[in-house]
């Protein structure tokens, strides 16, 4: 995806999340957290020149579906692009510090990923909290980033 298509999908994501008790429902709020934070990080490595900022979208490591002008979509092997996760591909590429930064929040909000929505954890406020703040904290350093490049840093 281009940075622009994954502002887009943050926005809404956060938007959609913001309407969630994180409590209540939890597996929704972490899930649109997680992926909105997950788009932050592409966005900041596309930003970088890290990884491709191309309109296509990731299936598996590596495989991308890229759309056709008559609409249709067909499964090529590209260059790294969007990563699915945080690891997932493993960027080969020198990250910036602030990058690395974001990717290491993203390592704090996935690692309730399984305990809580797989295993039956139940969330709690802790829990809650240190994944909003590191969501937070991800999308601050992405607006430092897109600040600093509209300002040609």
């Amino acid at each position: 995806m281009n940075v622009k298509s994954h502002l887009e999908k943050i926005a809404r994501l956060e938007s959609l999340r913001n309407r969630f008790d994180p409590l209540v429902d939890f597996e929704l709020w972490f899930w649109a957290g997680m992926t909105a934070g997950t788009h932050a990080v592409n966005a900041a490595l596309h930003c970088a020149g890290v990884t491709a900022s191309d309109d296509i979208h990731p299936t598996q490591p590596g495989a991308y579906l890229v759309p056709h002008a008559d609409g249709s979509l067909t499964t090529e092997f590209r260059p790294l692009g969007d990563i699915l996760h945080v690891g997932r591909p493993v960027i080969e590429a020198a990250i910036p510090e602030d990058i690395e930064s974001m990717m290491h929040l993203m390592e704090t909000v996935e690692r309730y990923r399984d305990p809580c929505v797989r295993e039956g954890l139940l969330p709690t406020a802790a829990i809650v909290a240190e994944c909003e703040a590191a969501l937070a904290r991800c999308q601050r350093l992405l607006n430092e980033r897109l600040q600093g490049e509209a300002h040609g840093h």
